[in-house]
């Protein structure tokens, strides 16, 4: 990250607010989600000693290089505050301020309640954040509200105060998001990181700001362009602007040092022109944009396998799943479910060779295994950065177009991480992984005689497959993932076919990708898929679940987890109103998640029993995919894993509060003995 240039003066800078709630799908009486109840203040005075009076007089300065600012108006403001009261304040809410855990498709932190109300507290609750208190008061006194209006030149602010704590521990992270919501007019942040352990670009956790796609409106590019530390006693504001003031929040790579801020916004009384090209309103409105409707047609999809599609198929998939001894077990998984996952799918030497060509790539570009992620990192031999990424960010295999990628935003870091990636090629005498895998999706999954394969593996006959974005895509360590969103629904069933590789050559890396908590270590690096339901009976279409991690109340939490394994072939019946999302890959993974992705358009035949479809949509009732091994199994036949018992989610509900406790003790051994941090059991299972 350090090719990004940072800023350390009253200049340009980030902004990481709206960490984390900018993105709350759930659906509610609402079109768009509102923040939490917040105050109302104004009237009284900033008292001295608590602002800089060298930074408020700036305020003319300041204007100006806000204004004159990229990639979009904002500025930061180092030492602005007391030092002595911002550690007192740092104090105060390590010691006597509850946070609440939160993880969604979009981030993973650690977040109080608003503290716009602290003037409502009981005595004895206020007497322990006086330094709070004075904080609050200050930053919505009618001095401060005047500067920022100076600076800004934002127009007449509402009395509204609207602010919270948060803590983003190792591996916390906030996707790119433009931070509209309701009658937010400016935004800010407050460091309060451990001022006797300054912030280093090794520690993650910048607040990285993206501009828009040259000639594009409202589409941010794929990469930041400018990144700010997150420095003590420094100050960032900019000016909430509709598809404008895209930023994002880099994973924390520390895990001594969490990233502790107060994150805020000034309102205005109505909301701001252009909302509705609001980054979370482009992920609730316009279903079905984002959708495949262009399928190449299969012929002879419904009919059996001949010699001919067995040939082709010999060479490439396992033998186990070519026997229709197999056939059975699977089929029945994938009625009951409407979802099946096939383990060593591809024969054991060609699997060999592109997990050993991913792992060769991922090394060569410093990825995964907590090496520090560069944005450029793989953008070459026919890989491009995709965006927009309040969607989704990953690369794509054009088949050697590598000279798209500038155009496509993936250079916009800076010619050192140009010059850097350059030094790093695939040895030109081996197989690249995109070329090993473009050629399965090339032979093998676009061709009718794996479409009859999938018939004999699910009764369902394939009438097309897409004949776009069924290019191989790694989430790279430390920087890819998809986001859910309401552009992706289809108003037809759709099955979607994605092969994937990762390393998992280790148990220590085989269990790095389970999200299901079995111990403290497992699941934090997410890559894995999940379906989740989206509400569509709410004004302008509800959302997606804001928190989809499992609930243990629920029996239908609307959430299909899909674990990331090498050479697995998952299978997933997509019934209309459902959205799938691959989470944000941590850069402690052991490297990147490479997928070949497929969708098919499955025959909607409710007359016919064999090949119809009715009842057979995916059951995303918040359990794992089903599994069916390949290679190695007793007599050749897959073995399908049966869901778990009751008595056994149970246990897996302790195991997940345990390993919550486990982490909560390790960030209070961090910020302090007394730290209160009451997490809510909203984790994956």
């Amino acid at each position: 990250m350090a090719s990004i240039p940072t800023t350390d003066a009253l200049t340009a800078a980030d902004g990481a607010t709206g960490e984390p709630p900018a993105k709350k799908l759930k659906a509610s009486s609402t079109s768009v989600p509102q923040p939490p109840a917040a105050g109302v203040s104004g009237g009284h005075h900033l008292e001295a000693g608590i602002v800089s009076g060298t930074v408020m007089a700036a305020a003319p300065s300041l204007a100006e290089q806000y204004q004159s600012a990229a990639p979009y108006n904002h500025c930061v403001m180092r030492d602005i505050f007391n030092a002595d009261l911002l550690r007192q304040v740092r104090d105060e809410i390590i010691n006597n301020i509850n946070a609440t855990y939160k993880e969604t498709d979009l981030f993973k932190v650690f977040q109080t309640g608003d503290l716009g109300n602290l003037d409502s507290l009981d005595p004895e609750a206020a007497a322990k954040l006086p330094g709070l208190m004075k904080l609050k008061k200050a930053l919505y006194s009618d001095e401060f509200r005047a500067f920022v209006t100076t600076v800004t030149g934002c127009g007449e602010l509402s009395p509204r105060t609207d602010c919270s704590c948060n803590v983003y521990a190792y591996g916390g992270h906030l996707l790119c998001h433009d931070d509209v919501i309701a009658n937010r007019r400016v935004s800010y942040i407050i460091y309060l990181t451990d001022p006797d352990d300054p912030w280093v670009p090794e520690d993650g956790g910048a607040l990285e700001l993206y501009p828009l796609v040259e000639g594009q409106e409202h589409t941010p590019a794929p990469a930041p362009t400018l990144s700010h530390l997150p420095f003590f006693n420094t100050m960032a504001m900019f000016t909430v602007t509709p598809g404008r003031s895209f930023h994002a929040v880099q994973e924390v790579f520390s895990g001594e040092k969490p990233r502790l801020s107060i994150s805020g916004w000034y309102h205005a009384d109505q909301p701001p022109q252009g909302a509705d090209k609001a980054s979370l309103k482009q992920l609730q409105m316009r279903a079905g944009e984002d959708a495949q409707t262009r399928h190449e047609t299969i012929e002879g999809g419904a009919g059996p396998l001949s010699d001919d599609d067995l040939a082709l198929l010999i060479r490439y998939v396992n033998p186990v799943y070519l026997s229709e001894s197999s056939w059975p077990k699977i089929r029945e998984r994938f009625a009951a479910e409407g979802s099946v996952q096939l383990h060593n799918f591809l024969k054991r030497g060609l699997a060999e060779q592109i997990v050993a060509a991913c792992i060769s790539e991922d090394g060569a570009d410093g990825l995964g295994n907590k090496q520090i992620p560069r944005y450029t990192a793989g953008v070459r031999d026919g890989w491009v950065a995709v965006g927009p990424p309040h969607k989704q960010r990953y690369l794509k295999y054009d088949n050697g177009s590598s000279s798209r990628a500038g155009a496509d935003g993936a250079n916009s870091n800076g010619a050192a991480d140009a010059a850097a990636s350059a030094l790093s090629p695939s040895p030109p005498s081996s197989p690249t992984a995109g070329s090993l895998l473009d050629r399965v999706r090339r032979d093998l999954l676009a061709s009718g005689s794996f479409a009859r394969l999938l018939k004999a593996l699910t009764s369902v006959t394939m009438l097309g497959q897409t004949g776009e974005l069924t290019d191989t895509g790694p989430g790279r360590a430390g920087l890819d993932y998809t986001v859910a969103h309401y552009g992706i629904l289809t108003t037809d069933p759709r099955l979607d076919v994605v092969l994937t590789f990762v390393d998992d050559s280790t148990d220590e890396a085989a269990s790095a990708w389970q999200h299901q908590y079995r111990d403290a270590q497992a699941g934090e690096v997410g890559g894995f898929e999940a379906y989740l339901l989206a509400d569509e009976e709410g004004e302008d279409g509800g959302g997606a679940a804001e928190v989809y991690r499992v609930n243990a109340d629920s029996e239908e939490s609307g959430v299909l987890n899909v674990n990331a394994a090498a050479n697995t072939l998952n299978l997933v019946l997509r019934d209309e109103g459902l959205m799938r999302f691959v989470k944000y890959v941590s850069f402690a993974a052991p490297g990147s998640r490479w997928d070949v992705v497929m969708e098919y358009l499955p025959e909607d035949d409710d007359d016919d029993d064999e090949g119809g479809m009715e009842g057979q949509g995916v059951k995303a009732g918040g359990e794992e995919m089903e599994e069916a091994g390949g290679e190695g199994r007793a007599e050749g036949e897959p073995e399908v894993v049966r869901m778990l018992t009751a008595v056994e989610v149970v246990v897996e509900v302790v195991l997940v509060v345990m390993m919550i406790v486990l982490w909560e003790s390790t960030l209070c051994k961090v910020l302090g003995s007394q730290c209160i941090i009451s997490c809510f059991c909203s984790r994956l299972g």
